[in-house]
């Protein structure tokens, strides 16, 4: 298992030891939330890992989208005087969104479904975003680097695909 991580305008490959590391931190996010799923995705939208259920959803697509919506609270913060929010949470009927910054590049996201857990997921993302950002910290390596173009083309051209086939 390969995952992309950006530092300095460009993109890192992170091996397998690391990547699973990444696995095991969200999945025990999971298993202590009581969440359906968390992912790790870049702030440019690339999923980085994930653990959980995510058979109800399109990865590559929620985590584009995911990435515009951190993007525009961003620019909403900076509106209102913030340099940003650190968390969001959007609330939905059945399914909530807990979105957080483990490291200036990444997010964390967290799908659950129990309002009522929201401070064990709290509790729970805590020490997630500590833990994932002491493991990206250290595994974040400079000889195995793709260039930030060739990334951003491909990701373009992956989610002209997902809009396509609607």
């Amino acid at each position: 298992m390969v995952i992309l991580y950006r530092q300095e305008e460009r993109f890192q490959v992170v091996m397998s030891e690391a990547a699973e590391q990444l696995h095991l931190v969200l999945q025990e996010c999971v298993n202590r939330s009581g969440a359906l799923t968390a992912m790790l995705i870049s702030r440019e939208g690339i999923s980085l890992s994930n653990a959980g259920d995510t058979s109800y959803f399109n990865m590559i697509a929620m985590s584009a989208l995911i990435a515009g919506m951190s993007r525009a609270t961003q620019e909403v913060a900076k509106m209102v005087g913030e340099g940003q929010f650190s968390i969001v949470l959007e609330q939905g009927s059945t399914r909530h969104i807990h979105i957080s910054i483990p490291t200036e590049r990444t997010r964390l996201v967290v799908i659950f479904e129990d309002y009522k857990r929201i401070g064990h997921v709290r509790y729970a993302v805590k020490k997630t975003r500590e833990d994932l950002a002491r493991i990206l910290a250290q595994e974040v390596q400079g000889d195995a680097a793709l260039s930030l173009s060739r990334v951003k083309e491909s990701t373009l051209n992956l989610i002209d695909r997902i809009f396509e086939a609607k």
